[in-house]
């Protein structure tokens, strides 16, 4: 999961392997290495790759949260910024795929937005899990602000 997520920020962020390794000072093997899950960045860098990402650390290393993040466009998020603890709906390129099957898209279709900055929503909704028994489970995503078109207010705090 930490692999998964270093390989997205770091092509978000259009950085090769290499450039990320040499702004670390590590090799470009090692980067390799802590995207393919042979490894994990000590705390010191860990924290040097959330500060270049502009993500905490607890979102980069907790694996219950997710990324999801589409090409950079022109907007501003501080507009979005007054949405943090109101449960919202959202609209955007393919984030009814990316938020799950297991929302269910109607009226309860909202999310709540726990917080908002400059590249990121984070957010958090239930969804359920259907394996041999129907299980709801919370789900935080960090979803890049790029994807997101539009948003509704659906409850105020």
């Amino acid at each position: 999961m930490l692999g998964d997520k270093l390989v997205t920020l770091r092509k978000k962020n259009g950085h090769s392997q290499q450039e990320l390794a040499d702004k670390l000072q590590v090799t470009r093997q090692t980067i390799s290495n802590w995207e393919l899950g042979q490894g994990a960045p000590s705390l010191d860098k860990a924290m040097e790759l959330a500060k270049i990402y502009h993500v905490s650390l607890d979102d980069l290393v907790e694996n219950r949260v997710e990324i999801v993040v589409k090409e950079k466009k022109q907007g501003s998020s501080r507009l979005l910024k007054c949405l943090e603890g109101k449960k919202v709906k959202i609209s955007g390129s393919d984030l009814e795929l990316l938020l799950e099957s297991g929302l269910d898209w109607g009226y309860n279709a909202a999310v709540r937005v726990l917080e908002v900055t400059d590249e990121w929503m984070r957010i958090e909704y239930t969804r359920t899990k259907e394996n041999h028994l129907v299980k709801k489970e919370t789900v935080i995503k960090l979803i890049d602000i790029n994807m997101i078109n539009g948003i509704e207010i659906v409850e105020e705090e």
